[in-house]
């Protein structure tokens, strides 16, 4: 489970609300660091397998991308 730290840590990137955290969650991601050095595109496959359908567009990867690079900043 994402604790609150993580999850406002998480809300600072740009595109990012409570239904993404939800289903990084759902998928086994609890923290920004979790992150740091991921592939966009694998993430929204993973996400879209746990959902049963594709529902991750180009928007929710470039979304992605943004929590990824405030990982990979934040976690140096």
């Amino acid at each position: 489970m994402i604790d609150e730290a993580e999850r406002k840590a998480m809300l600072e990137a740009h595109s990012i609300g409570p239904q993404m955290i939800a289903w990084l969650e759902e998928i086994g991601i609890e923290r920004l660091a979790d992150l740091k050095g991921a592939d966009a595109g694998e993430i929204a496959m993973r996400i879209d397998i746990a959902l049963g359908r594709r529902h991750l567009n180009r928007l929710g990867v470039e979304a992605l991308q943004n929590l990824i690079a405030l990982a990979d900043v934040q976690q140096g």
